[in-house]
């Protein structure tokens, strides 16, 4: 049976968000989920299985019905992304027109969210409730052979859409195959926060055992990979010349006894490639940056968020905003690079208290910062907190999501003016980004010749689509 799997595109957000020139000089990314899904099924060699990643290979809309025509698909595997919803709603659209018998799959973060208000989409025939690889295999050895799937937990079924219904989990992650990169176009992955391309990400655990207020996957349990076994995949990034990686783990640092293992893996095995991590300032102290830098470690991104107490407290990470410029500093004089995150319009936080937060970036010397307009995101404390306080008076996610080809209007507290939010975060960039010590330091006396057209470029189209070309250049 020939089965595809679609990454599809990410141009029509539920909401107005950053210019698309700007995420796309950000990195393309391969789909991990996909991958392991794919690398699983082919180590089993039941399926004829490919993946097409429509973000890589440049694919508009009809290029991709051409490519379901052309491939003649049984089986059409979507990934579904709760904010570009509309894009894989597409894409689902499209195959049912290719053939109304091709068998449609729905996974992904939206359905895991979302299981039941997925299957009830007129173009999904099945729709998988988190981590589906166990599952994936029994789904299309029924399929091929015509036997119901009602029965296999964690997937939901137009016969039977409203049975109970469990988030699938896979808790040994040594099962997984290591992936088959090959299944991607993987020379065309790449990342402004790498120094070479073409690059990767990959994850040495899944899940995050802490409740952010803002987040819908907060509090799940955390898994953790052998650390031989994630050496192993490095190893197959390098034979493809491929010396960037990103691990997208929530928490790399969380057990610094599992760092430590996976750094003596690299550095026994010589493994000579650069990554970056992402991680908690709580979660890193001297002799853990120091053995990080020693095993490659080329930057960290800490999620800092705010750079007051009081939405600190409101957002459940109470960060001592002293520590985060302690560890910091910390890291910068390691000579690893650091990243931070932020956030602004939290419920109640004001004016003066945003600018505190683009003060803050900025007093860290943070190589990097990324401002995001909060969201109320569906299943978050923030969300509850909105119809808590009476602010809201309908479920625009619930609205949204059965008919996603409709974007929703403001997914913003609802105290703030239309536009407010937009105007404080593109003050933060330009406060943050364009200022002469931040230039003179990392757009000409560190970034290589191939870094300093990247970063040019990505500054090129910030400048752009906040309106500040014409301001500065004078064009």
């Amino acid at each position: 049976m020939k089965v595809l799997l679609i990454n599809p595109l990410q141009e029509n957000p539920c909401m107005p968000g950053p210019p698309k020139q700007i995420l796309s000089e950000g990195g393309i990314y391969p789909p991990q989920g996909l991958l392991y899904l794919a690398s699983f099924e082919v180590r089993r060699g039941k399926h004829e299985i490919k993946i097409l990643d429509a973000i890589a290979e440049g694919l508009d809309y009809a290029g991709i019905e051409k490519r379901i025509a052309d491939e003649k698909p049984d089986v059409v595997g979507v990934s579904l992304f709760t904010l570009y919803l509309g894009d894989g709603y597409r894409v689902l659209q499209a195959a049912k027109r290719v053939s109304k018998d091709i068998v449609t799959l729905a996974g992904g973060p939206h359905p895991t969210l979302f299981p039941r208000q997925t299957i009830k989409l007129p173009e999904v025939d099945y729709s998988v409730c988190g981590e589906a690889e166990y599952v994936f295999g029994e789904m299309l050895d029924r399929i091929q052979d015509r036997r119901p799937l009602d029965d296999i937990e964690g997937v939901l079924t137009k016969n039977n859409p409203d049975k109970p219904v469990k988030q699938l989990m896979v808790q040994n992650l040594d099962e997984l195959p290591i992936i088959d990169y090959k299944l991607l176009p993987y020379n065309k992955y790449k990342s402004i926060l790498s120094q070479g391309n073409p690059a990767t990400v990959m994850m040495t655990s899944r899940g995050c055992p802490f409740n952010c207020a803002y987040c819908p996957q907060a509090g799940t349990k955390l898994r953790k990979r052998d650390a031989k076994l994630v050496a192993d995949e490095i190893e197959t990034y390098l034979n493809l010349g491929i010396k960037d990686i990103l691990f997208f783990d929530e928490l790399f640092t969380l057990e610094h006894k599992r760092v430590k293992e996976l750094c003596d893996e690299f550095l026994r095995r010589k493994l000579k490639f650069r990554f970056n991590i992402r991680t908690r300032i709580k979660d890193v102290n001297q002799d853990i940056i120091d053995l990080l830098k020693k095993s490659g470690c080329h930057l960290i991104q800490f999620g800092i968020e705010s750079g007051t107490d009081r939405i600190q407290k409101l957002m459940n990470k109470n960060l001592d905003l002293e520590v985060v410029r302690k560890v910091i500093s910390m890291t910068r004089k390691a000579g690893i690079l650091t990243y931070g995150n932020f956030m602004l319009g939290s419920p109640s936080e004001t004016e003066s208290e945003m600018q505190q937060t683009i003060d803050f970036a900025i007093k860290c010397k943070l190589d990097f910062a990324v401002f995001a307009i909060t969201l109320l995101l569906p299943k978050t404390d923030y969300y509850e907190m909105a119809f808590k306080q009476n602010k809201l008076k309908e479920d625009f996610w619930e609205k949204y999501i059965a008919n996603p080809l409709q974007p929703i209007e403001n997914a913003y507290w609802p105290d703030f003016e239309k536009g407010f939010l937009e105007e404080m975060d593109k003050k933060a960039y330009t406060q943050f980004y364009f200022r002469p010590w931040y230039i003179w330091n990392y757009l000409i006396r560190i970034l290589s010749a191939g870094q300093l057209r990247t970063h040019s470029s990505a500054a090129y189209h910030i400048l752009k689509s906040f309106g500040l070309r014409k301001k500065l250049t004078g064009k």
